[in-house]
């Protein structure tokens, strides 16, 4: 094995290590119990947890049935090795992302050391987006769309493999969109590109076509578009962190990455200059538009990240050449700086070694009721079956979880499915007990209720559980460090 190769081995490695981290995203149980709810009974028109009514059919319809694919890869992952198997299912797509990119820098002939830079930018980002959802399959789709768009540039044949990455992207995830977006750019781009032939800008025209008609082949059809335009402006995205601009990861406590946001925007503005210079007018209208979509919402930084750093590094490559010739060249790195990169990347694993931070595996139970479940499960097969499930008051952080474990035994009020005007609103007022809120709590006829408690003065402590416990009709039957549980005498 070259030096090189074991630079690049290594690297991949440390990622691995940093990426390995216990599974931490609440809405993987939500998405695994629809994954298990499709296999077991098909494509659901109505919510089949209760959660929600379908009285937005647009929104309704689109989660319920936009990620199927998606949700049904995570629960076979899951029902086949548990959450280690998701987690190596989540590495395994970061990497594949990052050696893409990595890929794609070497076939646009971008030197090494700044391929390696921009590499070394995506890798210390990368991580933050690695929620165990189906967006990770929209990840690995993106990146497959544009290996297949740069090929296309040189070999039309290339545009065949659009549709079909289209497919599956379309029934995994509404990302699909940004490809069908990025699609018309480039095309409308290329039409008025005077090198390309006639023929050519029809294959493209016949592509970008094929793609849009095939990105309407899944179970909500034009649907999936409508829940783009009902999105913006909604209760849900105001209400969604993922919605707030990049460059305001600060508000929410993460410098770390916020530093590493503003570094990437810099070398791309620098990247940008120089496609720029070199009227590389497809590449760049590209990058512009996914930092531009990425400064109104964080969750696209990582498509910023992943399909335009190797168009970022061909910019950077153009303003160097003049003065620095080696760094723009396809050569190695020179044998000392290979040989410093590795030892460098052997102490970074090591740290990670001794410190506990790297090859992590299953989940953070602290996180979740997981013995509030159990009990739950337990009173519940202790119980006969009612005609209908008994309907339980939850918090929404939790929402998700006890729909995997408990579902279709009880009946929740809320998840992380659902943040609309209709809902949302009465359940804050019922967590805190207001008089509107216990009304409405009256009039839901729950039967148990299950909330968050870390005791007496804890600042997050909801009056709901106040109110129960001076309630005749209501009786505490669980509680521990996490939380309580109560249940409704018959």
């Amino acid at each position: 094995m070259g030096l090189t190769t074991a630079v690049v081995v290594l690297f991949f490695l440390v990622c691995a290590g940093y990426y390995a981290v216990p599974l931490w995203d609440s809405d993987f149980w939500w998405h695994i119990a629809s994954g298990r709810e499709i296999l077991q009974h098909g494509l659901p028109t109505v919510d089949p947890f209760g959660v929600f009514p379908a009285a937005d059919a647009v929104r309704n319809e689109t989660v319920l049935k936009g990620q199927w694919l998606g949700q049904v890869v995570l629960f076979g992952l899951y029902a086949a090795g548990g959450v280690n198997a998701v987690v190596a299912f989540r590495v395994l797509v970061l990497l594949t992302c990052m050696g893409l990119v990595l890929w794609r820098c070497r076939y646009l002939s971008v030197g090494t050391l700044i391929c390696w830079l921009l590499l070394a930018l995506v890798a210390m980002s990368i991580g933050d987006f690695g929620g165990e959802r189906p967006q990770l399959l929209s990840f690995l789709f993106a990146g497959l769309f544009f290996v297949a768009l740069d090929r296309s540039e040189a070999n039309t044949r290339w545009l065949l493999a659009l549709p079909l990455i289209t497919l599956l992207w379309a029934n995994s995830h509404g990302g699909v969109l940004l490809g069908v977006a990025l699609l018309g750019l480039w095309t409308t781009l290329k039409l008025f590109d005077a090198s390309s032939s006639g023929r050519q800008k029809r294959h493209w025209l016949l592509a970008l076509a094929a793609v849009v008609l095939v990105s309407l082949a899944t179970p909500n059809g034009l649907q999936t578009y409508y829940y783009l335009f009902d999105l913006e402006g909604s209760v849900l995205q105001s209400r969604t962190s993922e919605y707030i601009s990049v460059f305001r990861l600060y508000t929410l406590g993460q410098w770390w990455s916020q530093l590493w946001v503003l570094v990437f925007y810099a070398v791309a503005l620098a990247g940008c200059a120089g496609l720029l210079a070199q009227r590389q007018w497809r590449p760049l209208a590209a990058t512009v538009f996914l930092g531009l979509i990425s400064a109104s919402a964080v969750r696209y930084f990582i498509f910023f990240l992943i399909l335009a750093a190797p168009y970022i590094a061909l910019g950077l490559q153009t303003l160097v050449q003049t003065r620095l010739p080696r760094l723009a060249t396809g050569q190695a790195a020179p044998k000392p700086l290979s040989l410093m990169l590795a030892l460098g990347l052997v102490a970074v694993l090591l740290w990670g070694v001794l410190r506990g931070e790297v090859f992590r595996g299953g989940f953070y139970a602290a996180a979740y009721p997981v013995a509030i479940a159990d009990f739950m499960q337990r009173s519940l097969a202790q119980q006969t079956s009612p005609a209908s499930p008994p309907r339980v008051f939850n918090n929404m952080e939790w929402g998700g979880y006890l729909l995997w474990r408990l579902a279709p035994r009880v009946q929740l009020y809320i998840d992380g499915r659902m943040l609309d005007k209709a809902r949302f609103p009465p359940y804050t007022h019922m967590l805190w007990a207001t008089p509107q809120g216990v009304q409405w709590f009256a009039r839901q006829g729950f039967q148990w209720v299950i909330l968050p408690h870390h005791g007496r003065y804890d600042p997050q402590r909801y009056s709901l559980i106040d109110y129960l416990r001076r309630q005749r009709d209501w009786r505490q039957v669980y509680a521990d460090a996490k939380g309580v549980v109560f249940r409704r005498s018959p």
